[in-house]
Formats: C-alpha cells, structure tokens, sequence
C-alpha cells in the first residue's frame, strides 16, 4: 500500500505517515485531510509519497480525504519552502502551512471563485426600450447591456442598481451568467524582449570569472565610477540571481559598501 508522509501544522520537526486509500492518488505539495490525536482531524500537506514507513503498515491510520488533484504550490515555490524550513531548522509544516491563505489552510477548495456578469437576452435586444418610459432606469440599464456584458461588481460604478437589473430579469430582458476568470503570468510584463544586450570586454571578463566560480556564489564587481548601476547592468546581462542564502553583498574580500554609497546599494540589491 501507499503511504503518504504529511506535513502537518505542529512544532514537530517531522512528518506523520498515513495509509493512502485503495486507488488514491496524492502527489507532493496536495492537502490531505487525516486523523489526529484523539477524534480530531487535521489539514495535512503531503510531502512524498512511498511504499513503506518507519512503523508497522498495520499501525498506521488512512488518509480521510485527498482534497487536492494537483499540487497547491508552484514547483519552485515548493523547493522555496522545504529550502526554508531546512536553512532556518524550523517545522517543515509550520513553513507551508503559513505560506497559505487562511481557507486553504482550513481546507477549503482551492478553485477560482467565477465572475458573474449581466447580459442582455434576445427578447432584451429586441424589445423596444421605449416601452420602459416608466422607469428611466430600467432604461438606461437595458441601454447599457445592449453595448455588452456587465460585470456585478461594476454596477456600483453605474448610475443604476442591481435591483433594477433584478427587475429586468423578471421581464425577461437580462440574465446572470458567470464564466471562470482569465489568469495571466505576470512575468511576461517584465519579459526582455529582443536582442540582448551586449557585454563589453571589462564586462565579459567580470562575467567570465562570475561563472568560473565552482561555489555559485556571487561576487559585488566594485568600480569607481557609476558603480551599482554598471553592477546591475553585468548582472542582469549574466542572467545569474542569488540562491536562496547567498548573498553578492561586497566585493568578494569581504568588504562591504561604503556608508556614502549604502542608499544606491540598497535600492540596486
């Protein structure tokens, strides 16, 4: 049988085997939910998965619930936090379990809320808007869902409510729909696009010995004149970034900044 070792969030510096139900699935990074303590039950995080556990089979307790088909956290979000909670020796569930909102952790479903919006029916469209003279609201609503779908949280900036949208309904001239939000990878705002730009021979050389360095770590190339700003410029241009707990403050001796230029490195790093 499965075996699934879970996080759970206690100040325990270890993981709590249970018993994967027959045909269940659970892969790194999902929630469980499993039996704690004495008739209790408690939002675990599965951490891996394997065949066998430190205790008898016999003595180990079944996972209730598989609550998540697919990991909760990014792949390089996950190995932030298990890099977290080894760098900093704290429990590995205290580290994920803070890293998710409040619902999650109570193990709430973790699925898009959907966006509802108005729409105007083909009875709506047809209708003559003329025939509402009565209210000139339900007017000037109608009017605004014939030039396209309003969202509902947008019809607090209008000029009408969604009681009256309510009524319309009833009329049959509008109806509520949702549809599931579009998400968008931020990253690609920020995307550098084109040709890259080219080092020059004092750069490449700085570049060069930045990537000779069998450590990884990375070194403050330190210059007299417009100083962090040709050190961003070398760094972005090497696509090197730090490892979490490395640091490239100083200039490889161990020196560090000056107090006068202590602003401008602050703003760079």
């Amino acid at each position: 049988m499965s075996v699934a070792h879970v996080a759970l969030p206690v100040p325990l510096p270890r993981t709590f085997d249970y018993l994967l139900p027959e045909g269940g699935v659970a892969k790194a990074g999902c929630r469980v939910r499993v039996p704690f303590g004495k008739q209790q039950e408690r939002v675990g995080i599965v951490v891996s998965v394997s065949d066998h556990s430190e205790l008898p089979l016999n003595e180990l307790k079944s996972v209730i619930e598989i609550l998540d088909n697919e990991p909760i956290f990014s792949p390089s979000i996950w190995r932030l936090l298990l890099w977290a909670a080894d760098y900093y020796h704290h429990p590995l569930g205290d580290v994920l379990f803070h890293a998710l909102p409040v619902l999650l952790r109570q193990g709430k479903p973790a699925s898009n809320a959907p966006l509802w919006y108005w729409f105007a029916t083909e009875e709506g469209q047809a209708v003559d808007i003329n025939s509402l003279k009565r209210s000139a609201k339900q007017q000037q609503a109608l009017a605004a869902l014939r030039q396209g779908k309003i969202w509902r949280y947008q019809v607090a900036e209008l000029d009408f409510t969604d009681a009256t949208l309510q009524t319309l309904r009833r009329k049959g001239l509008c109806e509520l729909a949702s549809e599931a939000p579009a998400f968008t990878d931020w990253r690609e705002r920020y995307a550098v696009a084109g040709e890259r730009l080219r080092l020059n021979t004092e750069q490449a050389t700085a570049v060069g010995a930045i990537h000779s360095a069998s450590d990884g770590f990375l070194r403050l190339v330190a210059g007299r004149r417009n100083r962090f700003r040709q050190d961003r410029s070398v760094s972005e241009r090497a696509g090197k970034r730090p490892r979490p707990g490395q640091t490239g403050a100083g200039d490889g001796a161990g020196n560090r900044p000056d107090a006068a230029n202590d602003r401008p490195f602050s703003r760079t790093f």
